[in-house]
């Protein structure tokens, strides 16, 4: 699982690692999951993360920050250490193949407002024809929302 956000990390990802401190970029958004008991300020979510992962035996979680654009990425692997099952099947890459141009729609849309089809073809490196298969995916997941009209059709993340 992979999980991405735009913007840089505020600490450094060591001390994050460690917890116990926390800085928020949002604090109204803080102060609304507290007033419902389910938010802290305790800078103890990403040690829990992978307190979690280790208890569980599966590989540790990765963070890394990207640049230009910044961009943070925490990759959540469900595999164990040690797995002699590591070998994947043909159906399980096409699957995980699938799963990444997913994210790279998603990741694009989630740096652009909206775009066209020709733009996304462009930033994930696919035929037209395959990227609309892909769209037709996520519009039906109700990831995606197409709007207007044939050459004016555009796609943003749904809100």
């Amino acid at each position: 699982m992979t999980f991405s956000n735009p913007g840089g990390f505020r600490i450094e990802i060591d001390v994050a690692k460690s917890g116990g401190i926390s800085d928020p970029r949002n604090s109204a958004m803080l102060k609304m999951f507290n007033l419902i008991d389910i938010g802290e300020r305790a800078g103890s979510g990403i040690p829990n993360i992978y307190h979690v992962w280790e208890s569980q035996g599966w590989k540790e979680p990765a963070i890394v920050e990207g640049f230009e654009p910044e961009r943070i990425t925490l990759a959540l692997s469900l595999k164990k250490i040690g797995d002699k099952k590591s070998a994947i099947k043909i159906g399980d890459k096409k699957s995980a193949i699938k799963e990444n141009m997913k994210t790279q729609i998603i990741e694009f849309l989630t740096d652009h407002s909206t775009a066209k089809m020709s733009e996304i073809t462009e930033s994930i490196g696919l035929r037209p024809s395959r990227t609309r298969d892909y769209m037709r995916e996520l519009i039906s997941e109700g990831i995606v929302v197409a709007e207007g009209a044939n050459r004016n059709r555009t796609y943003r993340l749904k809100a």
